[in-house]
């Protein structure tokens, strides 16, 4: 599966961010807690950071302490380094723990738990999410819902701006990588 999306900083609070996303044709769906425990393969440093920088990444997940899986995902970028779509790949589970201790005798180790409040809200084209990541700071994601209808990054990051809000330049954030600096 390929998803096309954008992450950025917003330095709004999370009230003003809804009220925009409504004003612009959103609906709310739901919130959820995602719980992420970041793994990577101590024998080869596969999914772990690499010059500062996250790209791959092996993700043990539960939302809402009830739907728990193993997520792998891809990224794949343009001649500019700009992240453009990810390839990602979902198991289910049905026990964190155990997840966890059957990746450590695989050689895998966690490095980074990241805990975010999510708020989802759509709109006919995009899928947008508030994240409020503890520790860290707000954050709004934008994915496209039909990613055949030849939309890319660059129309997300144009959609993005033209929303009003204060937000960072960087269109491509990488939470856990900014979670995982400020704590190490």
């Amino acid at each position: 599966m390929m998803d096309i999306e954008i992450t950025c900083e917003i330095f709004e609070t999370t009230e003003k961010i809804k009220n925009t996303l409504l004003e612009n044709g959103f609906q709310f769906i739901e919130s959820f807690t995602l719980d992420d425990i970041y793994m990577y393969c101590k024998n080869n440093n596969k999914f772990f950071i690499k010059d500062g920088k996250i790209s791959d990444t092996l993700i043990i997940r539960s939302v809402n302490d009830n739907d728990k899986k193993i997520i792998c995902k891809k990224r794949n970028y343009d001649n500019k380094g700009l992240e453009i779509g990810t390839d990602k790949t979902v198991l289910k589970v049905n026990d964190i723990c155990a997840s966890e201790k059957f990746l450590n005798v695989l050689g895998y180790e966690r490095y980074l738990r990241m805990v975010d409040t999510n708020y989802m809200y759509e709109n006919e084209k995009y899928i947008a999410y508030i994240q409020e990541v503890k520790n860290l700071g707000i954050f709004l994601e934008i994915e496209i819902k039909d990613t055949n209808n030849n939309e890319t990054v660059y129309d997300l990051i144009k959609y993005a701006k033209g929303l009003n809000l204060k937000i960072g330049s960087k269109f491509d954030i990488r939470k856990a990588e900014k979670l995982y600096s400020k704590i190490n």
